[in-house]
C-alpha cells in the first residue's frame, strides 16, 4: 500500500520583487510584490521530508541579492524547533533547484540525505557568469550552502521514497524539478519557481497564450512546456513564491497543512 502524505508550508521571508522581471512576462513594470518564500515538510511512512530549505537572513539578501525580509524565527530550523521538530529527524531534503533562496541554512541538516538534479548541480557548480550570485559562486566573493556537501544526483523522472518523485521541470533554471506527493486528497506538485503567481496558470487575454508566462527564465521554450505539463498531471499546486497561498492557509508552521 502507497503511503499518503500530509504536506505543510513553512514561510521563510519575503522577496519584494518588480513584477515584470520576475513575475509576468513584461507586464506590470514599476508594481513591487511582497512574495514570500516557502519550503515544505511533507511527512508519512515514518519520513520527515524538506523540499527545499528557504532563504538567508535580511542582511545577507540585501547586500548580496534584493530586497527581502527574513523576520525573527522564520528560519527553517527555528519554525521546525517551535513545533518540536529537531531537524536530526529530518531525513531527506529534496531541491526543485540551488538558486541561493531554496538551500539557505543548509548546515542545520548535517545527516539529512540531499537530492537535486545532476544538470541542476552541474550548472550551480560551475555557474555563468550572469548566475554567480544567483548560486552564490565563489566567483562572486561568496560561499554557497551546497558547495561543502555531499549530494544524490537525479537524471530523469524518479520516484525517491514511494509516493514521492522528482520531476524534470526545466526553464527557471538548467535543472529545475518539481516534486510530486501523494496526499489524501489528490497528487500535489511542489513547482519552486517554475511559476511565481497563480495568475502564471491562467491565459494570457493580451496575447492569446493559454498561460501566462513568468518573467525569469533561463529557457522560455522549456518553461512553457514544463508548466503546461504540471497542469495536465497535477491535482494541486504549490510554488515557493505565491502569495495566494497565504490567503488560503495560516503562515505559521503547524497549521499550514495540506491534507
Amino acid at each position: 500500500m502507497i503511503a499518503t502524505y500530509t504536506i505543510r508550508q513553512i514561510q521563510t521571508g519575503w522577496q519584494f520583487l518588480d513584477k515584470s522581471e520576475y513575475a509576468t512576462f513584461r507586464e506590470g513594470h514599476g508594481v513591487i510584490i511582497k512574495h514570500p518564500v516557502f519550503c515544505w515538510l511533507i511527512e508519512g511512512g515514518g519520513r520527515k521530508i524538506l523540499v527545499d530549505t528557504g532563504m538567508s537572513d535580511t542582511a545577507h539578501s540585501e547586500k548580496y541579492h534584493h530586497d527581502g525580509l527574513q523576520e525573527p524565527g522564520q528560519a527553517i530550523h527555528e519554525q521546525l524547533a517551535r513545533v518540536g521538530i529537531d531537524c536530526a529527524e529530518i531525513d531527506t531534503i529534496l531541491f526543485t533547484h540551488l538558486h541561493w533562496d531554496h538551500c539557505y541554512n543548509l548546515e542545520k541538516f548535517p545527516q539529512a540525505r540531499l537530492y537535486v538534479s545532476e544538470k541542476e548541480y552541474r550548472f550551480a557548480m560551475d555557474p555563468n557568469p550572469m548566475y554567480w550570485n544567483s548560486y552564490e559562486s565563489p566567483r562572486a566573493g561568496l560561499n554557497a550552502p551546497f558547495r561543502c556537501r555531499k549530494f544524490n544526483l537525479v537524471n530523469g523522472e524518479e520516484e525517491i521514497v514511494e509516493g514521492i518523485r522528482m520531476v524534470p521541470t526545466p526553464g527557471h533554471s538548467p535543472g529545475h524539478m518539481a516534486v510530486s506527493v501523494s496526499t489524501a486528497a489528490g497528487l500535489y506538485f511542489l513547482i519552486g519557481d517554475l511559476c511565481l503567481l497563480r495568475e502564471n496558470l491562467s491565459p494570457d487575454k493580451k496575447r492569446g497564450w493559454p498561460i501566462t508566462l513568468p518573467a525569469r527564465f533561463l529557457n522560455c521554450v522549456e518553461l512553457w512546456d514544463s508548466i503546461i505539463d504540471v497542469q495536465h498531471r497535477a491535482d494541486h499546486i504549490l510554488m515557493t513564491h505565491d502569495p495566494a497561498q497565504i490567503g488560503h492557509v495560516s503562515a505559521q508552521l503547524g497549521e499550514d497543512m495540506y491534507p
